[in-house]
């Protein structure tokens, strides 16, 4: 069993299904079957692993009864019984009713996935059931239900079984005796199992200590065995048991190879599962290649016949072969549905920007032909395995594009499953808090974890000898399943249900169903699995071009040449998709220099300023860690051979694609495009790179990644190059040496150019709209990226360094999201934004700027009560917030907008009570219409108010009480007065590490609005004058020093100087 989530407790197991397997055969089993409660995860990896074992798998699933679905009327009866699917036919029913089990609507999950008992009593002959433990119908049902229960076993004795287990407690004991009984009285047949939980006894000690640390108590397993048990192990046990005789048991025993010679074999579908949304696909996918040759305008070039026609005739050939044409038009769909919505996706991602047809059929926007990209590496007539193609999309629009396929007719759908599980630092705080350590104990020790080359948790030795106990089940548990969640992206689109294919849940997180089977198990049975990714940078330049009133960029509507943009990107790479900062940033720079650039064009003068962006994006990859440095200084390398220097010439004589490593072993080692690939898919999933390196440099066979050996001998470089190229031995091993050398590091991650041209097509993008769309470009990042405060502070740095101002929130300047206003060069913050705001009364606010004119505060107050859905508490914030400042200060606003809310609604004041509210009767005689004995009627609302606020002193809240709003509800400050003194500063951060005197902080100066992250190094000198968070101080002197880096563990002295705080005064 995995540990299931879906038990109703948690940590049900620790141990992985891959144990179970090993074991059985170890055991000399024939047969497994895996009964987890309430769902059939991972059934496919399990039936896998089963036959490459040599092993039976049995599809099963310990399912929970319920006696009925009264809507109002949940009852929590939840029984477990035993189903197991006797044939394929079986397997889809047992899938179908464990997905109807997680309905969420209509009563079936209620604390956990149920099936009710009318639904077990209509299920076929293709299902088996057994009766299951002591939590049974037969055992724990009411009189109801075991009768009822009962007269189906008996109706259906030839498929169902009474099942006796060998647990040792009373109600065990008579519970088998009577299920003995009445398989005598009933002719019913009798089986025994084993109620497995672990592999182990020491398993079954790593279960309990996690359900220590879980707080989770199965109060009636303290006499049960739940660990693994061979068949000597089940005698002994009912040997010991001694409730039903030896010949009974026994007999039970062999039951289970009876049952399991009953279950029919069959064989897992492994055909290509495209959806068919068309009768005739081919005709539609011919129609929309024409069509697109016109929309795109590639039939009026002057290569339309030379270049264009043979790519998309070699292509749609392929297309063909591989059965792929249904993947495409499905692609188009949504891609055609996004645009009719006036959505937006990315350029292209990754290997389909190869395909020219990709493009005709608006899939890509990517020219494949054009900017000289590979199809093979997206398709080849070798390469048989699914298409795949990853759409970037604006994160906000990702769920509109998930609904529509939810909704599409022809398509099932589901969400792709991941399982949460238990890594190092979360292991050692579960244990550690079973072994009874405080958290502060756990983090203390979590905290010593470290991490080696390749980015894998480890803890040293010194520290594990010190807990060896405790450590020994930290092993033990790392890895163990403790929830279920959603692929962020991926989504299983099938022509066919695949609540019976294999079977889907649900989670509370999401409405629509998610997949009982993980990513890998879907990939390896060919179903569609499209990735909707989400990308800001599509939603910056979307927004972007919405503000200036232009088309959405692509690159057939920008200028890839333009020097405008390529110098503002060599100046500055903010917001640059890719190269934002860090050594992105910097390599960028210097290879777009004016030294490099030259140095570059010296070689090769028609290398494009795209293709710059797009080689330094893939040398910045792991993979080029052995080059990258000559590459960005525009250094080329020479290969000693003039076939492969003009092979690399474009990207300066370096592997730097794995489109360049496919076509090099092609053309200089002998491989096929198709074995070519199976190398590329090596280094891609880090697995048998170390085999093909020597095929590569003097041949032999290729073996794929499942063992498979290639027929085809492959000569390597070191004989190619000899018989093709004239290059000597020696000339050749030197020459391949640095190229292994690439292909080697490619397993560390190395970049296709299929991806890295349409990448660096979104930097350039952003570039342009940033030259030429500055304020609009800027206005939408802050409405992308608002939810990141790190990115929000870097984007606003740089939009102050542009000149522009932003503005906090005013009446009618400011919507609800961030709005620019090229009058005043300026950007106001939105609304919505704002804590316990949202959109809607942005946009109701707006428009009651833009259509009334309002003399005063409360005749605006009025309406705003009146005619939007600003609450109380949302008022109060934008009154704190300056928004409504040109009808007074923030104090006097707040108290007005109180005296409005006491007695903007009274329409009576009795004279009793007119001392009681304070009031001056003269005052209220005024403002009513109506005079009685005893009261005032007629109230003047307005004017009451009005005449009251008049007593109210215009002045704004505290520095200190306006910082402290602005930092809850804004989560940043906004505050600034040009008439502090210049180095007046708010105490932002005031932390401390091992020395409690001396400070790192993050101060915010009030005249300019600017942070400043700085330290105290003087002891002494904050003993004397201390300070806190909140506090306000002003700074009398600054000093430079050395900054302090961290090498090799030392701390040492740099070049780079700090500001250091010397001296201060505390207001």
């Amino acid at each position: 069993m995995d540990s299931n989530p879906y038990s109703g407790l948690e940590v049900d197991s620790i141990t992985p299904f891959q144990a179970y397997i090993d074991k059985a055969k170890e055991c000399g089993m024939k047969a497994i079957a895996f009964t987890e409660h309430g769902a059939v995860l991972h059934n496919i990896a399990k039936r896998q692993a089963c036959e490459k074992a040599g092993i039976k798998y049995i599809n099963a699933e310990e399912f929970y009864v319920t006696e009925k679905i009264e809507e109002g009327n949940l009852v929590r009866d939840n029984y477990h019984c035993i189903l197991i699917a006797k044939n394929y036919e079986g397997v889809k029913e047992l899938n179908y009713l464990s997905s109807q089990s997680f309905n969420r609507n209509d009563g079936h999950f209620y604390y956990n996935p149920r099936i009710t008992l009318e639904e077990l009593e209509n299920t076929s002959d293709n299902i088996f059931v057994l009766t299951a433990c002591v939590a049974g119908m037969l055992c724990k049902g009411t009189a109801e239900v075991q009768e009822r229960f009962l007269k189906f076993i008996i109706k259906n004795k030839d498929r169902c079984w009474l099942e006796i287990q060998p647990h040792n407690f009373d109600l065990q004991i008579k519970y088998n005796q009577y299920l003995y009984g009445i398989s005598q009285k009933y002719d019913l047949k009798l089986i025994a199992t084993s109620d497995i939980h672990a592999i182990s006894k020491e398993h079954m000690n790593g279960r309990a200590v996690m359900q220590k640390s879980k707080n989770v108590d199965f109060h009636d397993e303290d006499l049960c065995d739940l660990s693994w048990k061979s068949y000597d192990d089940m005698v002994s046990a009912f040997e010991k048991q001694n409730a039903v005789s030896r010949n009974i048991f026994m007999d039970a025993i062999e039951e289970t190879n009876r049952l399991a010679d009953l279950v029919e074999p069959y064989e897992l579908d492994y055909s290509n599962k495209y959806p068919r949304l068309y009768k005739d696909a081919e005709k539609e996918f011919k129609d929309r290649i024409v069509k697109g040759t016109k929309e795109r305008g590639i039939n009026k070039l002057p290569n339309y016949k030379t270049e264009y026609i043979p790519r998309i005739k070699e292509e749609l050939e392929t297309y063909k072969h591989n059965d792929a044409i249904d993947f495409m038009l499905l692609d188009a769909d949504y891609k055609n549905w996004l645009r009719e919505n006036n959505m937006h996706y990315g350029a292209s991602r990754g290997s389909v920007s190869g395909s020219e047809i990709a493009y005709l059929l608006h899939n890509t926007d990517v020219d494949s032909v054009k900017y000289k990209l590979n199809f093979s590496r997206f398709m080849n007539p070798e390469r048989m395995s699914l298409a795949d193609v990853d759409t970037d999309i604006y994160a906000e629009d990702r769920y509109k594009v998930r609904e529509y396929l939810f909704e599409k007719e022809g398509l099932y759908c589901c969400n792709i499953i991941t399982f949460n599980t238990i890594q190092l630092k979360a292991a050692i705080k579960d244990v550690g808090r079973a072994f009874g350590m405080t958290p502060e104990q756990t983090q203390e020790l979590s905290d010593m974890v470290q991490q080696d080359e390749k980015k894998n948790d480890y803890m040293p030795d010194n520290i594990r000898n010190q807990y060896p106990e405790m450590f020994k089940y930290v092993d033990m548990v790392i890895g163990t399943i403790t929830s279920l969640g959603r692929h962020a992206a991926g989504i299983v689109c099938s022509p066919t249900d695949i609540r019976y294919d294999f079977g889907t849940l649900s989670i509370t997180s999401d409405p629509r169903p998610v997949s009982q089977i993980d990513m890998h198990e879907i990939d390896s049975l060919n179903y569609v699995k499209l990735d909707l990714l989400g990308l800001n940078a599509v939603g910056l330049i979307d927004g972007a071009c919405k503000l200036a009133g232009i088309d959405y960029l692509t690159p057939d509507n920008v200028d890839f040449t333009d020097e405008n943009v390529i110098n503002s990107i060599a100046e500055d790479t903010t917001l640059i998709f890719q190269f934002e900062s860090g050594f992105a940033s910097d390599s960028l720079k210097r290879t777009l220099s004016k030294e490099t650039i030259a140095n570059i064009k010296k070689q090769n003068d028609n290398i494009s300023y795209l293709d710059i962006m797009a080689m330094v994006n893939g040398a910045i990859r792991p993979a080029g860690e052995s080059y990258r440095e000559q590459l960005f200084n525009g250094i080329y390398k020479d290969n000693g051979n003039e076939a492969l220097n003009e092979f690399l010439k474009p990207t300066l004589g370096y592997l730097v694609y794995q489109e360049q490593i496919i076509d090099f072993l092609h053309d200089f080692c002998g491989f096929t495009m198709g074995q070519a690939d199976i190398v590329r898919r090596h280094f891609a999933k880090k697995t048998g790179t170390e085999n093909d390196i020597p095929v590569i440099e003097n041949g032999g066979y290729l073996v794929d990644i499942k063992g498979n050996k290639d027929p085809r001998y492959i000569k390597g470089f070191v004989t190619v190059a000899q018989e093709k190229y004239g290059m000597t031995e020696d000339d050749a091993r030197e020459t391949i040496k640095s190229f292994l050398q690439v292909i080697d590091d490619a397993s560390d991650y190395l970049f296709s150019r299929n991806h890295a041209i349409p990448y660096s097509m979104i930097g350039f993008f952003i570039g342009w709209l940033r030259y030429y769309h500055k304020i609009e470009l800027l206005t939408s990042a802050l409405n992308v990226y608002v939810d990141n405060n790190e990115k929000m502070a870097s984007i606003k740095e740089y939009i102050r360094s542009q000149g522009i101002e932003i503005k906090g929130i005013k009446f009618g300047k400011s919507k609800a999201k961030y709005c620019m206003n090229k009058e005043e060069n300026a950007i106001y913050q939105g609304i919505a934004s704002i804590k316990y705001c949202n959109e809607t009364i942005g946009e109701e606010l707006y428009e009651l700027a833009k259509n009334n004119h309002y003399d005063n505060f409360i005749e605006l107050l009025v309406d705003i009560i009146s005619k939007t859905h600003v609450d109380n508490r949302q008022l109060e914030i934008l009154i704190i917030l300056n928004f409504f400042s040109d009808y007074g200060s923030n104090k006097k606003l707040l108290a007005i907008a109180d005296l409005y809310d006491k007695f903007g609604s009274y329409k009576i004041i009795k004279k009793n009570k007119i001392d009681e509210l304070g009031l001056d009767e003269n005052i209220i005689k005024k403002y009513s219409g109506k005079e009685t004995e005893k009261q005032y009627s007629q109230i003047d609302n307005v004017g009451l108010v009005s005449e009251l606020s008049k007593r109210i002193e215009d002045k704004p809240l505290s520095i200190k009480e306006q910082i402290k709003y602005e930092q809850e509800y804004l989560e940043s400050i906004v505050y600034t007065n040009p008439k502090a003194p210049e180095k007046m500063y708010y105490v932002v951060e005031c932390k401390f590490y091992k020395d409690k005197t001396k400070p790192y902080l993050r101060l915010y100066n009030l005249r300019n609005g600017e942070y400043l992250k700085t330290k105290i190094t003087s002891g002494k000198a904050f003993i004397e004058s201390p300070f806190k968070e909140g506090n306000v101080i002003n700074v009398k002197e600054f000093s430079d020093r050395n900054k302090m880096k961290k090498v090799g563990g030392d701390w040492v002295r740099t070049d780079e100087k700090e500001k250091v705080v010397k001296k201060w005064d505390v207001y």
